[in-house]
């Protein structure tokens, strides 16, 4: 889980593009854990100055690999690539 050390959205937004590919690793690895366990929110990070967790609801998936999952390939993360892929395609039959 990934912690922010912002105090508001705003700076929230701003870290968030600082750290763009730690943000999306971390995103497609939590939801693929979340998709293996079955749970319906996983946990992305913490903004440890306003103590807020920072989560995806199952509701969610989809939209959140497929944004993140280029940065994945950028990263050439690409087994990591390939498990998303099949999430996708899983939730996308599950709705």
């Amino acid at each position: 889980m990934l912690e922010f050390s912002a105090d508001n959205m705003d700076q929230l937004e701003e870290e968030c593009k600082l750290r763009a590919h730690e943000v999306s690793l971390a995103t497609v690895k939590a939801i693929i854990a979340g998709c293996e366990a079955d749970v319906d929110v996983v946990n992305i990070g913490f903004m440890k100055n306003l103590n807020m967790d920072i989560t995806c609801e199952r509701g969610g998936f989809i939209e959140a690999l497929e944004l993140n999952i280029p940065r994945c390939v950028e990263l050439e993360e690409y087994e990591l690539v390939i498990k998303a892929n099949k999430w996708i395609s899983k939730l996308k039959e599950d709705e």
